[in-house]
């Protein structure tokens, strides 16, 4: 799996890190330079519960991805069918739809791994 993140992450010189998060937060796998991928892994955990809490509120249907962009970075993550999902952090100029060409290409990858 970290040899996807790898190819994942050189696909553009803009995607700085991508990580694989099963559903309650543990980190599968990661590449790119963070400190703590473990902190970070709970960290989006965390954000996905709070986007879900929202649309459901919202009476929206499930979550496709969710896209965070900061004036430095921008996160997105990507749900990996039921198994988890794949958190990426990019430069805030890759906008979402390259991000979302290049994480599809891995995800079904990721999957067939998972189960």
């Amino acid at each position: 799996m970290n040899e996807l993140l790898e190819r994942l992450c050189e696909g553009s010189d803009e995607l700085w890190l991508s990580m694989v998060v099963s559903t309650d937060g543990l980190v599968l796998a990661h590449h790119g330079n963070v400190r703590d991928p473990d902190r970070f892994g709970a960290y989006f955990a965390e954000l996905k519960v709070v986007c879900e809490k929202i649309i459901a509120q919202l009476d929206l249907e499930e979550i496709e991805e969710i896209y965070i962009r900061s004036k430095s970075g921008a996160v997105t993550l990507f749900p990996i069918f039921d198994k988890g999902y794949l958190a990426c952090l990019s430069s805030a100029s890759m906008n979402a739809g390259k991000v979302q060409i290049h994480a599809w290409q891995y995800i079904r990858k990721i999957h067939a791994l998972m189960s």
